[in-house]
């Protein structure tokens, strides 16, 4: 028969069993991993004023593993609220205003973005100028000097209230002899003159039902 010391004695280890396997899981058994990094899909996407895009975050782990970042663990941010808007959480993008927002999803330190740019409706057709609130198609436009600046505009659908300037992907064809800012909230479509010579510029946009791409004007930097 156990004497009442033998007794405690295992009474005690049954005890301390639980603590010590609670010190276990403090050191690192039963801790989650923390994020190590986080990515957007799709990173880039565009849609039209008034349409919805979903964006999904998935987070890599300290551990190695990778999983969907859901509900309040993800906040979701717009740059700017007048052209795209996000729920958080959620990460829903609706279409405000023409024009291009860096979405934002952050969560335990770590943060991605992806870039939504917002077009009209229904676009058919792309005109390109120097000339602000004109349609008329421009087939050629100078700058004088190095370096120097100018301006373009780009408007859908032959209409100058859809000024598309900072949604559309502006393209220089030597940028040896000028380049020209594109993928800004703001700012986009100016060319800057690098050496004498001609280049050609071009904008595009894609939509829902395909890629438009404007005409283009023959840049010469004299």
């Amino acid at each position: 028969m156990m004497s009442s010391r033998q007794k405690l004695q295992i009474l005690g280890a049954f005890l301390i069993l639980p603590c010590f396997a609670t010190v276990l899981g403090c050191n690192g058994f039963f801790i989650n991993p923390s994020i190590s990094s986080i990515f957007i899909t799709p990173a880039a996407v565009t849609i039209a004023v008034s349409n919805t895009v979903q964006l999904t975050a998935t987070a890599t782990y300290s551990d190695g593993s990778t999983g969907p970042l859901t509900g309040s663990s993800a906040g979701w941010t717009s740059s700017d609220t007048t052209v795209a808007t996000v729920t958080s959480p959620g990460g829903l993008v609706t279409g405000v205003a023409i024009g291009s927002a860096t979405i934002t999803v952050s969560a335990q330190g770590a943060s991605s973005t992806a870039t939504v740019t917002v077009s009209p409706s229904n676009v058919t057709s792309i005109v390109i100028t120097t000339t602000q609130d004109s349609t008329s198609p421009q087939s050629t436009a100078i700058i004088s000097g190095v370096p120097a600046t100018k301006q373009f505009f780009a408007y859908a659908n032959g209409s100058s209230s859809n000024d598309v300037t900072n949604a559309v992907t502006w393209t220089s064809s030597n940028t040896s002899v000028a380049t020209i800012s594109t993928g800004l909230s703001s700012g986009s479509g100016l060319a800057t003159s690098v050496a004498t010579g001609t280049t050609n510029i071009t904008a595009s946009i894609a939509t829902t039902s395909g890629t438009v791409t404007s005409q283009t004007i023959a840049l010469t930097v004299e």
